[in-house]
């Protein structure tokens, strides 16, 4: 590797950019030369390191960010670079290990207090027609989007209305269309019968543009709410990812059931709900909530209807919510990853928050709770137990 290779190297390096095999490179090349070699005298290495050493703890201490365990690694790469490229007093830089020993990179000025507001990118839906053509309904104008035998999907102010005449005849006509949601979204579709469905972020519908036979069915993954419109005639069903099957004849219900989570929750607020899996059903009232583990085991316990509903009323609500659980919320409504330094056991949280809000005061908010600290870049927050 030559010297201007290597410089390019550290630059990476200390940007966060290098790759393993990259960092490797790094080591090699110091393990072989060192500050002297590049035309520096031994005090004058040694003076570097230290004032290195000095900056970066200064850094440290004006900073609120405490994370379990902060080591400073490979003082040579960092004390090369201050002294090629003369960035000893602006590095600013602090260099953690995670539970293996792996060196991540988090710059200070990144912390919660100084990084810029992180919003929800208010991102579009996305229609899926039974051709397989797919739609951004954001940069599609109001009126009909697509026509399918009997049947018109529409764009309006209010979201997506599929319109269509009643087929209890011809199963030929049903057509499955789908509805994707993407991260920092939410958007409502109304069904051909009239029923209602707020869709949450990370979540998707399959649906016919006409119901036909003796049962209305739809297809869910992730969070939605349904006000279903009455027809005793022709019960209204929800496959949930193939896992259960929730049967309504005209009810308000909100099901969430994202891939990550260890449950899907149904809960009712009004009418009457049958939650069944292959093994299992139950029949719940009002303000009760069916937790399903996914192994067949369906229980019933009371529900919270406002911490349940939070999400269609752009809330976050969180009673007693662990931080992973928290940080999952978060990371569909802003679109950011996240990663976790210790363990995370038992620390949970109470509080109100707007989901039309940036996330930065919400993390301020639960840093002050002196439990956990955060360092972010770019969209990718690291939590660190405290």
């Amino acid at each position: 590797m030559t010297e201007k290779q290597y410089f390019s190297l550290c630059e990476k390096y200390l940007n966060g950019l290098c790759t393993p095999d990259e960092e490797l490179l790094l080591v090699a090349y110091q393990e072989k030369n060192n500050l002297t070699s590049l035309g520096y005298t031994a005090p004058d290495a040694d003076r570097i390191k230290q004032e290195l050493q000095n900056r970066i703890q200064q850094s440290i201490k004006k900073t609120t960010i405490r994370p379990v365990q902060v080591k400073l690694l490979r003082w040579g790469i960092a004390a090369s670079v201050a002294a090629g490229l003369f960035l000893v007093l602006y590095l600013g830089t602090d260099i953690f290990k995670n539970d293996v020993g792996k060196p991540v990179m988090a710059n200070i000025k990144r912390s919660v207090q100084q990084q810029d507001d992180i919003l929800h990118p208010e991102a579009g839906a996305i229609l899926t027609l039974s051709t397989g053509e797919s739609i951004t309904l954001d940069d599609a104008k109001n009126g009909v989007i697509s026509k399918q035998n009997n049947a018109a999907i529409a764009k309006s102010e209010d979201g997506l209305v599929v319109s269509a005449k009643m087929d209890t005849k011809n199963p030929n006509n049903q057509v499955l269309n789908k509805i994707t949601i993407p991260r920092g979204g939410k958007y409502k579709i109304t069904l051909p019968d009239g029923t209602q469905v707020w869709l949450n972020s990370s979540s998707s519908l399959s649906f016919p543009t006409a119901f036909y036979g003796n049962e209305r069915k739809v297809m869910l993954t992730g969070e939605a709410y349904f006000e279903v419109a009455k027809n005793k005639n022709m019960p209204f069903k929800v496959d949930v990812a193939g896992k259960q099957e929730v049967e309504v004849l005209g009810t308000h219900f909100n099901i969430s059931a994202f891939p990550e989570d260890s449950n899907i929750m149904t809960t009712l607020l009004e009418g009457s709900v049958n939650v069944n899996t292959s093994s299992s059903k139950v029949l719940i009232k009002p303000g009760e909530m069916v937790v399903n583990n996914l192994k067949n085991k369906l229980a019933v316990v009371p529900a919270d209807i406002e911490e349940v509903m939070a999400w269609k009323n752009d809330m976050f609500i969180f009673n007693n919510e662990n931080i992973t659980s928290i940080m999952k919320k978060i990371s569909r409504w802003y679109d950011v990853e996240i990663d976790y330094q210790g363990n995370m056991k038992g620390i949970n949280f109470d509080g109100n928050y707007s989901r039309v809000k940036g996330l930065k005061s919400l993390l301020k908010n639960i840093e002050l709770t002196d439990k956990v600290n955060f360092v972010i870049a770019e969209r990718r927050i690291t939590v660190i137990a405290k």
